[in-house]
């Protein structure tokens, strides 16, 4: 006997944990079987601008870096910079450099990482064929 049921929609994430807290799937269902998925990216969203309308600017700067995880100061400094051009602010050249510095450093530690996942969603294999070494050659490499 075969029951036939209307297709539901059921979501998955963003708080699952393989959607890293950034991406939500809205499944339509037949049963068990999938037929339909939406993907939403950009679900870091903590309803920071109405926590913002009663606080001063520097007590805003902590929501900021909320919104990516992995490069937090570069959240801050869009923000610091948005206040510095409303308020008319031209901070010293000293500032601004190491500014970018660090704006760097964060960009590359997320990179690492976004490869680190990458790596651990296709099972650790996929660094060392893209360095071109084999598995004999990274071996060695670790013995040495």
């Amino acid at each position: 006997m075969t029951v036939r049921a209307e297709p539901f929609v059921v979501n998955l994430g963003p708080q699952h944990p393989s959607t890293h807290g950034v991406f939500r799937l809205r499944l339509t269902l037949d049963g068990e079987r999938i037929i339909d998925a939406d993907m939403v990216m950009g679900y870091l969203h903590r309803s920071m601008e109405k926590l913002a309308e009663e606080r001063t600017y520097t007590q805003n700067i902590p929501f900021t870096d909320r919104t990516d995880y992995l490069a937090a100061m570069t959240g801050n400094l869009a923000y610091v910079i948005a206040v510095e051009q409303l308020c008319g602010i031209e901070p010293p050249e000293r500032a601004q450099w190491l500014r970018t510095i660090m704006c760097e450093l964060q960009r590359i530690a997320s990179h690492c990482m976004a490869v680190g996942i990458f790596a651990n969603d296709v099972q650790g294999r996929a660094p060392r064929v893209h360095a071109g070494r084999s598995e004999a050659d990274q071996r060695a490499t670790e013995e040495a």
